[in-house]
């Protein structure tokens, strides 16, 4: 059995690794008593536990590649210039720029649900989830109820 996916689930799962290490990080550093909360309901707690998953499942991804045959993993021209010209790997890589930007705009003075209204309309529609009316009305509706739930249900203060 031929396993066409090998070399591209094993670049994706480092880019992956990269990523939950990034985020590992940054919820370490984030401060662990806010406003006068226990460590426990800091808000890089969730985060951190999020980054771990993920590290896991690209740990996983790239191991479980590792060992199914098929065509030998190299880091060539050809095969790095192959991967980035696959139209799943520029899908990939715009989801991941767009997260990129949406996470390094909050906090930045920008209101959170402009931001987060913005990210949510930008990536439904170039994705083309569905018509411009539902992307708008459910990038709406997502960024308000996110907004009251956190603030009012969680009580924790959005950027």
């Amino acid at each position: 059995m031929d396993y066409p996916f090998r070399k591209q689930d094993i670049y994706a799962g480092g880019i992956l690794i990269v990523l939950a290490l990034f985020v590992i990080v940054e919820s370490w550093r984030m401060p662990r008593e806010f406003l006068g909360f226990p460590a426990y309901a800091g808000p890089g707690l969730v985060t951190g536990l999020l980054g771990l998953g993920l590290l896991g499942m690209a740990v996983t991804l790239v191991v479980r590649a590792g060992r199914r045959p098929g065509a030998r993993v190299s880091l060539s021209r050809a095969d790095l210039r192959g991967y980035l010209s696959n139209p799943q790997t520029r899908r990939f890589g715009l989801v991941l720029l767009l997260c990129v930007a949406y996470l390094l705009s909050l906090g930045r003075g920008i209101p959170y649900y402009i931001t987060t209204g913005a990210y949510l309309l930008i990536t439904m529609a170039v994705f083309r989830a569905a018509s411009w009316w539902v992307i708008a009305l459910v990038s709406g509706l997502a960024t308000i109820g996110l907004a009251v739930v956190f603030n009012k249900i969680f009580l924790v203060p959005l950027p």
